[in-house]
């Protein structure tokens, strides 16, 4: 587990020549003169601005900086903002299809920036250069590997093609001018350097302080495995068999699933899985296997807590999409299950439901802000449109990551809520969905994955004879995605979305299972009871569906989100870079944007 205020510490004593803004960018290129690259000292001092560039948690100071090309703040808690999970009160162009910022962003701008992998090359063109043993020096040779695999990871995911650059480039390097390698050819690469990577870093627990181990680079295995397998298998147009990928993905979980991980749980199912989402520190939790740690006695922080309790940055809720995908207690889909209290109120619909939709969702009067502090006013009702305040536009307030702490609120940019990056629960998933694709499920993998998962909550577990229909979401797979997944993976796949919700994995679920066009479903928020909302205005404030559902965007964006199938299950090459080198050539479908 990472706490990487610590390696920053070590930079401000070891490195007396940096400029004032190495804490967020430390100045690699300066690093040439012959004195360096002799000690174990020097190879750490490089690396060690890999783990902030890389292991962003929520960012630090403000918290405001974005993602490219998505445009949404980099904290893990915003991902979704683009996604069917959630409704910003200013709609998110990716999710409306109105993307445009490759247009004028400049050459490296939205995502495609290759500073970090010169760096990490430059490592590798120099790390042999002195006198340390190779049995040490392998060690931060595994941690670039592994750097280098999550950012190409990154890379194919964003843009498919892309090129494969295996040294430093100078400016006047004939790579500089090459076209971009095949998606089979550099995800071959990434797996190939991931496996050199989990070689060389040291078991858990032999590591140094706050460094990489072997379970960290198992983890991206796992998860990129099940990423390149089944974004193969779903779109068959790459003519790409992804077998090979979804069997390193089931390897790697495995080996995790033998080292002594479990779920982070204290008996109470009602409690545990918010709890785990609104704490200081992870140190001892056995569901974590890589996090990021604040301190504001070292100035190093994040206004992430504040700006989040407040609902300031986005200023967005929950969709009714994900609101109805969670299960009543009983494991039956709302149209079966006869718990169901129907969905005239958010109170009669949060009745008798999966436990960790009202950990995720706040129902009202529940996760609310200490009165006198800035942004109460948002419980115990939403500020829906209609209102003052930061606006909920669904009405369903989000509280996974809600850290009801005014002190840490006061700490603004020293905030100090730990940031969650890989957990055992993912794995576990990642395990459960690839052992499917790849025909391998039984009830052992189910019993052994997903419903340890549903066991912290007290959900029924899911078992192969006797899994329940869902008209709904068969319905909407068939409606939006042209293919029904059988019944066993359509469950895999809600657990995940519902475990996962708000974790920035919605968006990258939906690209590799081709089901982008789930951003077309119509974004509806509460069951509007005017009595609730007595001065909020229909028809002025706020607008309403035929069923009395909220409608954020009836104004904004008339015709509703949009997702267009030859083009954005990539993003576009910036148009300078396709200017400076010609032979790159634009993804298709932005060709004429």
């Amino acid at each position: 587990m990472k706490k990487i205020y610590i390696t920053l510490t070590c930079l401000v004593g070891l490195l007396t020549s940096c400029n004032d803004e190495f804490m967020d960018r430390y100045p690699l290129d300066e690093i040439t003169d012959e004195n360096f690259w002799k000690t174990e000292q020097d190879l750490e001092l490089y690396c060690n601005s890999f783990y902030t560039e890389y292991i962003t948690g929520f960012g630090t100071g403000w918290g405001t900086s974005t993602v490219a090309p998505y445009g949404y703040n980099e904290a893990i808690a915003y991902g979704d903002v683009i996604t069917d999970n959630a409704a910003p009160e200013a709609y998110s162009k990716v999710a409306a299809d109105q993307y445009n910022t490759y247009v004028g962003g400049g050459s490296g701008s939205s995502g495609w920036s290759w500073e970090n992998i010169r760096d990490l090359n430059y490592f590798l063109g120099n790390y042999q250069r002195g006198d340390v043993a190779e049995e040490v020096r392998n060690i931060y040779l595994g941690e670039v590997l592994f750097f280098k695999a999550w950012d190409y990871f990154k890379k194919v995911k964003t843009f498919g093609d892309v090129p494969w650059i295996t040294h430093a480039l100078e400016t006047n390097s004939p790579e500089l001018y090459a076209p971009r390698d095949s998606r089979e050819v550099v995800m071959d690469s990434v797996m190939r350097i991931l496996n050199q990577s989990i070689e060389l870093l040291p078991t858990k627990g032999e590591e140094k302080a706050d460094r990489l181990n072997k379970d960290i680079a198992l983890h991206l295995k796992s998860r990129i495995g099940l990423y390149e397998g089944t974004y193969r298998k779903y779109h068959p147009e790459l003519g790409l068999d992804g077998t090979a990928f979804l069997t390193a993905s089931v390897e790697a979980a495995e080996q995790l699933m033998t080292g002594g991980y479990s779920l982070y749980s204290t008996g109470n199912p009602s409690t545990d899985y918010n709890d785990l989402f609104a704490t200081y520190s992870y140190d001892g939790n056995p569901e974590v296997i890589l996090w990021r740690e604040y301190s504001a006695d070292l100035t190093y922080g994040v206004a992430f807590s504040r700006y989040y309790a407040q609902n300031l940055r986005h200023r967005h809720g929950a969709t009714r999409n994900l609101v109805d995908e969670y299960l009543c207690e009983d494991g039956l889909p709302l149209s079966q299950s006869p718990l169901f209290m129907g969905k005239d109120s958010i109170q009669s619909e949060m009745m008798n439901r999966d436990p960790r939709l009202p950990q995720t969702v706040a129902n009202f009067g529940t996760y609310n802000l200490q009165d006198g502090v800035q942004g109460a006013n948002n419980a115990p009702f939403p500020n829906i449109p209609g209102l003052t305040g930061n606006k909920c536009p669904t009405g369903y307030r989000v509280a996974k990551w809600f850290l009801n702490d005014p002190a840490d609120w006061d700490r603004v940019t020293n905030g100090m809520q730990a940031a969650l990056v890989f957990r055992y629960a993912e794995v576990l998933l990642n395990y459960a969905e690839a052992k499917y694709e790849l025909g391998g499920m039984d009830q052992a993998v189910l019993d052994n994955s997903v419903n340890i998962i549903r066991a912290r909550v007290d959900m029924p577990p899911l078992m192969l004879g006797s899994i329940p229909s869902d008209p709904m979401l068969d319905g909407n797979y068939a409606t939006y995605c042209d293919y029904v997944p059988e019944a066993v993976l359509r469950e895999i796949r809600r657990e995940r979305r519902v475990e996962l919700a708000f974790e920035s994995f919605r968006w990258d679920d939906l690209m590799r299972w081709k089901a982008g066009k789930f951003l077309e479903i119509p974004v509806e928020g509460i069951k509007f009871v005017q009595e609730q909302f007595p001065n909020v205005i229909v028809d002025k404030d706020v607008f309403l569906s035929e069923e009395g559902y909220l409608l954020p965007y009836y104004q904004t964006l008339p015709d509703g989100r949009a997702f267009d199938e030859e083009k954005q299950y990539l993003f576009p090459i910036p148009i300078e870079d396709l200017v400076l080198n010609s032979n790159l050539e634009q993804n298709p479908g932005w060709e004429s944007n």
